[in-house]
Order: C-alpha cells, then sequence, then structure tokens
C-alpha cells in the first residue's frame, strides 16, 4: 500500500509540475506577443537580436526599446526610451539553473545598469530567430535598425536533451515600415 501511495504522489507532483510549465511557458508567450504587438510603426532601432552560446547551448537575446507600459512591465516609470533585454540570466535560486527574464534600464544609461526582473525559472536554453523576408529565410541575429523582420521564432529548452518548445511569433508593425 505504501508504494502504491508514494507513487500516486510522484505521479502528481509530476503532472503539477507539467502543468507549472505550461502555464509559465503561455504566460510568458503573451507577454512576448504583445512586446512585437506594441513596437512603434515607423520608429527605427527598436529591435535586436542576438545570437549567444553558453555551455554550448544557445542563451539568444532580444532588445526592444520601448516606453513606459506593457513591455517595460510598468507604467510607472519616468517619460522616456529604455531597452528591455529578454534572454536568460543565471538563478538566484539555484546555481545550476537559468531564468528568462528581462533586464531594463533607460537607454541613455550604460549596458551594465539594468534592473532584473526574472520571468520564468528552470530554463536551460533559449534561442530567438528572425525571418528575413528579403532573403525569404531565417537568420539568428537581427541588427538591422531600418527594417523589422516579419515573424520571431522562439526556442526554449526545459532541458537540452529534451525537444525545444518552439512557437513562431509575427511581428505586425513589419508589415507597415
Amino acid at each position: 500500500v505504501y508504494r502504491f501511495v508514494a507513487s500516486q504522489l510522484k505521479a502528481m507532483e509530476l503532472v503539477r509540475d507539467e502543468e507549472a510549465k505550461t502555464a509559465a511557458v503561455e504566460g510568458f508567450l503573451r507577454y512576448f506577443r504583445q512586446c512585437l504587438a506594441d513596437l512603434p510603426v515607423r520608429t527605427n532601432d527598436t529591435l535586436k537580436g542576438y545570437n549567444h552560446l553558453v555551455r554550448g547551448a544557445p542563451a539568444d537575446e532580444i532588445q526592444l526599446v520601448c516606453q513606459p507600459g506593457h513591455t517595460l512591465l510598468t507604467t510607472a516609470a519616468e517619460d522616456g526610451d529604455y531597452v528591455v533585454t529578454i534572454t536568460l540570466q543565471p538563478s538566484r535560486e539555484n546555481s545550476v539553473g537559468q531564468d528568462l527574464g528581462i533586464r531594463r534600464r533607460m537607454a541613455a544609461d550604460r549596458e551594465e545598469n539594468y534592473t532584473w526582473l526574472p520571468l520564468v525559472a528552470g530554463v536551460a536554453a533559449l534561442q530567438f530567430q528572425y525571418f528575413q523576408p528579403q532573403l525569404g529565410t531565417w537568420v539568428e541575429r537581427w541588427e538591422d535598425s531600418a527594417s523589422r523582420p516579419t515573424l520571431v521564432r522562439v526556442k526554449f529548452w526545459w532541458r537540452t536533451d529534451e525537444m525545444p518548445v518552439e512557437v513562431i511569433v509575427p511581428v505586425p508593425a513589419a508589415r507597415i515600415q
């Protein structure tokens, strides 16, 4: 009887953990979709994407220039341009893991003067790819200050030996440049 109860408790724990991961992913994707939807239509240099590897796994980042609001996760900040970088950073809770979150700072501030807000704990790897419509292909970096990709592919791994969660998100402002 003890083994049966123990195995049932373990199964319930695994289901709870999977549900928590699914909720975290869905929450992040809602945030990310809205960030891309909020990009200003005719403003240059508002989206940059950089690819990195950390311990052999993707650890990409995407930088967005924004005003206080959804992307910055506050409307109470002083007026001005801010840079929000969505990326991975070592977890404060777990010395091995990484958190997916945002670094935010005023655009005029130095790169290292940021506030970190973790959004999803325990992410092993993160990759952004950008659809370049002129080439008809996906690219690893986006540094074109005069245009935007039409789509952004997001992949993140809970464990690097598993299949990633993959979602393609449209960039509405790319259609109106």
